[in-house]
């Protein structure tokens, strides 16, 4: 498990997102996080080795069926 991560001494820099309240699904995920920041960047460290530094903004997003809906 990673260790929270806190720099008060500048060697951090600070982001800010909006989530709009219908987007349920990632209001729920974020909820369910211990730390959402780290979490956040684990996402964008593994979609950086999976696509490289790219926009995904306009890519497709493919909905996968849970395990319980096959």
């Amino acid at each position: 498990m990673m260790a929270k991560m806190e720099a008060a001494d500048g060697t951090s820099e600070r982001k800010r997102i909006s989530i709009p309240k219908v987007d349920t699904s990632v209001l729920d995920w974020w909820d369910r996080q211990h730390d959402a920041g780290m979490s956040i960047r684990l996402l964008i460290r593994r979609e950086i080795e999976r696509s490289g530094y790219t926009d995904i903004v306009h890519g497709r997003v493919e909905q996968r069926l849970r395990n319980d809906q096959v």
